[in-house]
């Protein structure tokens, strides 16, 4: 399973999604959003953070939108 986050470099919920992901053992990379402007293109970015599992958006972050809790990560990766 190949995990990405892309976000912003000031984007203050970045941090909380990889300590859930460190917490479930899953391994993952961040991309900055202004370093990959060809990942924002190619997954629609234009908000952040965003969890990308096997080249398929699972969460996009949004103004209002709660982060996945570390159980609703586990619900979106079970079915990976």
């Amino acid at each position: 399973m190949n995990v990405l986050i892309i976000a912003t470099e000031n984007c203050n919920h970045r941090p909380l999604v990889e300590e859930r992901l460190k917490k479930m053992n899953i391994p993952y990379e961040v991309r900055f959003i202004d370093k990959h402007p060809e990942l924002v293109k190619k997954f629609d970015v234009s908000s952040s953070p965003n969890i990308i599992v096997d080249e398929e958006v699972i969460f996009r972050g949004d103004c209002g939108q709660p982060l996945p809790t570390e159980g609703e990560l586990k619900a979106l990766f079970s079915k990976k």
